[in-house]
């Protein structure tokens, strides 16, 4: 997804990047290997999924401030389902064109 939305030329550049819980790290080599999504490990007492109040694969889209705006989650919304699939690409699609009208 992140290739196509490159593709689209959106107004601003959009990043797509996993944050992994703390107390969790034993999964990090299994969820990058052979993938290119950034990785970023919660540590060092910022805890990101406490203050975003996260629940398990959730996609949460920030604003030019990086806080919250919209939260999509992966359970309730399987990615192998085209229409999920097309929902959050339309949801990264539309924090693009916010971003550039700020």
């Amino acid at each position: 997804m992140q290739k196509e939305l490159a593709d689209e030329g959106l107004p601003v550049m959009l990043q797509i990047l996993g944050v992994n819980e703390a107390g969790h790290e034993s999964g990090n080599d299994a969820i990058s290997n052979g993938r290119d999504l950034p990785w970023l490990q919660e540590g060092g007492g910022h805890s990101v999924w406490t203050q975003w109040q996260v629940t398990y694969r959730d996609v949460i889209l920030l604003d030019a401030e990086n806080k919250p705006t919209t939260i999509y989650n992966l359970t309730e919304h399987s990615l192998a389902n085209a229409s999920d699939y097309d929902t959050l690409k339309s949801l990264l699609r539309q924090a693009a064109q916010a971003a550039a009208s700020r």
